[in-house]
C-alpha cells in the first residue's frame, strides 16, 4: 500500500477484533515497534491509557530488552480525525519509516503478550507487505458499511465504522495486500500462544450512578405514540427513575410534553436544543446526568449505571458512540443519536453559554451538537457499547465479546425480544464486572 505523502510503501495490519492495526517497515526486534494507544482525552480514558501503557513497558523492560516506544494518540496529536488513523500517516511516515519495523495501533482495553507478539511477527518476512489480523465478516448488508458502496459522495465524508473503513483504504479495490488471519490475535484466551486478547468489559470504577441522578428525554411525534412508545413502555422505561417524552403533540394517557417544536421528518435539532434548554433552565437542577434517545432506541439502564460511575459529571462529558464528519478537510466528530447521547450538566450549560444553536429545526441534531462542542474544544467521548444499528447489523463474533448498553431502530426484527435478548439486566453483568476488577489489578 502506497501512501501519496510518502516514497515509503507502507502496509497497515488489522486485527479487526481488537481494533488492532500495524504499519510495516523494517526489521522487526522489540525497539523496532511504536505503540500508538488509542487514547482519549477524558481522564477515565487518559487513565486506562496509561494503565496500558505501563504494562507494555514493565513487560520489554523484563526482557531486558531496549525499551519500545509507547505513544498515546490523544497526547500524539491535538488533530479532531486523528482516532481515524489516516491523518496521522504523514507523521509516522516521516518520523518511524528509517528506524521501525512495525507500528501498532491498539486500544485502551488491548492485552498484549509481549512475548508471543515477538514470536508471532517473526513469522513475516519484514521485506514483504503485510495486512494481519482476525477478520469480522458481514453475514448480510448492513447500512454502517454497504452504504459506501451505493453512494461515492459518502465515501469520503462520513467515518462510521473505523476497523471496516481502514480496511477498505488498505484492500484499495484490490490493489492493496489481502488480509491474512493470525490466529494468535484472540479475543478471549484460547491458549498461551495469544499475542493479543481484547474485551470491550463494563467498567465499574465505584458505586453505580443512582437511577436518580440520570434523566432520560425520550423524543417522539404524535404518528409514533401507539407502536413506539409502547416498546419503551414495555421493555427499558421501568428501570428509568426520572423519564419524560417530548413531542409535537401532548397526550396525557402516556403522557407526553409538547415543547412548542414542530415535528420535522428528519434531523429534529429544534426539538433536541428545547430538551437541553429545559433540563438545565426549567427543572431538574440537581440531576447529573441527560440521556437523550429515539423512541426506537434500546437501552440498558443498569449497564449505563455502572458505566457513568467511570466519569465525572463535574466535567464537561458528551458521551456515546462516535462517527465522523469530513474529518480529512477540517470537519468534527460527533456522537450518533440513535444509539443514545449522554451529557453531563457541565457540558450542557458550557454548550448553552456559547449561543451555538441549530441552522434550523430540520438540521441533523447530533451533527450540529457534534459541530458545536467541536469549536468549544470539547471532545466527544467514544464507547463502543452504544450502537447506532441494530444486533443484526453487526457481526456476531463482534457482539459476542461486548456487553452492549443500547441498540437503534426497530426494522424487521421484534424489538421486545432484542431488549430481553441483549440489554435485560441480568446477574451475569455483576460477574462480567467483578471479572473485570480482576483484570485492573494485572495491569
Amino acid at each position: 500500500l502506497r501512501v501519496p505523502v510518502s516514497r515509503f510503501p507502507l502496509c497497515l495490519l488489522e486485527n479487526k477484533y481488537l481494533k488492532t492495526f500495524f504499519f510495516f517497515f523494517l526489521v522487526l526486534d522489540l525497539k523496532g515497534i511504536v505503540f500508538v494507544i488509542q487514547s482519549q482525552s477524558n481522564s477515565f480514558h487518559a487513565k486506562r491509557a496509561e494503565q496500558l501503557q505501563k504494562s507494555i513497558l514493565k513487560q520489554a523492560a523484563n526482557l531486558t530488552q531496549e525499551l519500545p516506544r509507547v505513544l498515546l494518540l490523544h497526547q500524539l496529536s491535538k488533530q479532531e480525525g486523528a482516532w481515524t488513523i489516516l491523518p496521522l500517516l504523514p507523521h509516522f511516515s516521516v518520523t518511524y519509516s528509517s528506524n521501525s519495523s512495525w507500528i501498532f495501533f491498539c486500544e485502551e482495553e488491548t492485552r498484549i503478550q509481549i512475548p508471543e507478539l515477538l514470536e508471532t511477527l517473526r513469522r513475516y518476512d519484514p521485506s514483504k507487505e503485510w495486512f494481519l489480523g482476525k477478520a469480522l465478516h458481514d453475514e448480510e448488508s448492513t447500512i454502517i458499511h454497504h452504504y459506501r458502496l451505493r453512494s461515492e459522495s459518502l465515501k469520503s465524508d462520513f467515518t462510521i465504522d473505523l476497523k471496516h473503513e481502514i480496511a477498505l483504504y488498505i484492500w484499495d479495490k484490490g490493489d492493496g495486500p489481502p488480509l491474512t488471519p493470525v490466529p494468535e490475535f484472540c479475543t478471549e484466551v484460547v491458549d498461551s500462544s495469544c499475542a493479543t486478547t481484547f474485551h470491550s468489559f463494563l467498567p465499574l470504577c465505584g458505586n453505580p450512578v443512582k437511577k436518580e441522578d440520570i434523566f432520560f428525554a425520550v423524543k417522539t411525534c404524535k404518528k409514533f405514540h401507539g407502536d413506539r412508545i409502547p416498546i419503551v413502555k414495555q421493555t427499558w422505561a421501568g428501570q428509568a427513575s426520572v423519564i419524560e417524552y417530548y413531542s409535537d403533540h401532548a397526550e396525557s394517557s402516556i403522557p407526553t410534553v409538547d415543547l412548542g417544536v414542530p415535528n420535522t421528518d428528519r434531523g429534529h435539532c429544534g426539538k433536541t436544543f428545547a430538551i437541553l434548554e429545559k433540563f438545565l433552565n426549567h427543572s431538574h437542577d440537581k440531576i447529573a446526568w441527560l440521556v437523550i434517545v429515539d423512541d426506537d432506541t434500546l437501552i440498558s439502564i443498569s449497564r449505563l449505571q455502572h458505566l457513568l460511575s467511570c466519569y465525572d459529571s463535574s466535567e464537561p462529558v458528551f458521551l456515546g458512540e462516535r462517527y465522523g464528519y469530513g474529518l480529512g478537510t477540517g470537519g468534527y466528530s460527533y456522537i450518533t443519536g440513535g444509539g443514545g447521547m449522554v451529557f453531563s450538566r457541565e457540558a450542557i450549560r458550557r454548550l448553552l453559554a456559547s449561543k451555538c444553536r441549530c441552522y434550523s429545526n430540520d438540521a441533523p441534531d447530533d451533527m450540529v451538537l457534534g459541530m458545536c462542542f467541536s469549536g468549544l474544544g470539547i471532545p466527544v467521548t467514544h464507547s463502543p457499547l452504544f450502537h447506532q444499528a441494530r444486533p443484526v447489523d453487526y457481526p456476531r463474533d463482534y457482539l459476542s465479546h461486548q456487553v452492549p448498553i443500547s441498540f437503534h431502530k426497530h426494522w424487521n426484527i421484534d424489538p421486545v425480544k432484542v431488549y430481553f435478548t441483549w440489554l435485560a439486566p441480568r446477574g451475569e453483568d455483576k460477574a462480567r464486572q467483578e471479572t473485570h476488577k480482576g483484570f485492573k489489578e494485572e495491569l
